[in-house]
């Protein structure tokens, strides 16, 4: 009981309470900077695998896509024959819809690849469901919309995000 009254008792304990709190908040402190680090990494990691897979598939659109405009160059009449079988593969743009990633792309950048897809995409479901009668208007539309593709640089300009992407995951030890 002398111990009650003891300076000493009560010294030691308030120095003990004190350094447990100042552990408590430093703690705290460290695990709320790693979980912090590791909410950032995770996101670059999915931004980098979301954008890379939309700049493979708008690479393989534009190629595809090149390909057609390329067959009927020259030519006087475009028949549906010789756009047979063109379609827009939009795996990739229609997933990332639902990916919390998708919107860590930069802006412009999703603007442009969106109004590609969206104008290609209307225009050959307009022709498939009007019995592909306007296969003119139809590469018309795709040309004009691949050469856009082309002027703004958009490709060249989403690998140049992807790379940045990666290297800020990679120097975090990370590799993709």
């Amino acid at each position: 009981m002398s111990e009650l009254r003891s300076a000493a008792y009560w010294v030691g304990h308030l120095l003990t309470t004190v350094a447990t709190i100042i552990g408590i908040y430093l703690a705290a402190i460290v695990g709320f900077d790693v979980a912090l680090k590791l909410d950032i990494l995770d996101s670059d990691q999915g931004t980098y695998y979301v954008a890379e897979s939309m700049y493979q598939e708008l690479d393989f659109i534009v190629k595809n896509m090149e390909s057609y405009i390329e067959n009927i160059e020259g030519k006087q009449y475009v028949f549906k024959e010789h756009i047979a079988g063109i379609r827009l593969n939009s795996y990739v743009f229609d997933a990332a819809k639902f990916s919390q990633y998708t919107f860590e792309i930069e802006p412009t950048l999703l603007s442009e690849v969106s109004n590609f897809y969206f104008t290609v995409g209307n225009a050959l479901d307009t022709y498939y469901d009007g019995g592909q009668q306007s296969p003119q208007s139809l590469m018309t539309i795709v040309k004009k919309e691949v050469e856009r593709i082309k002027q703004q640089d958009t490709l060249a300009r989403l690998a140049l995000f992807n790379k940045a992407v990666a290297q800020s995951v990679e120097e975090q030890g990370v590799s993709l």
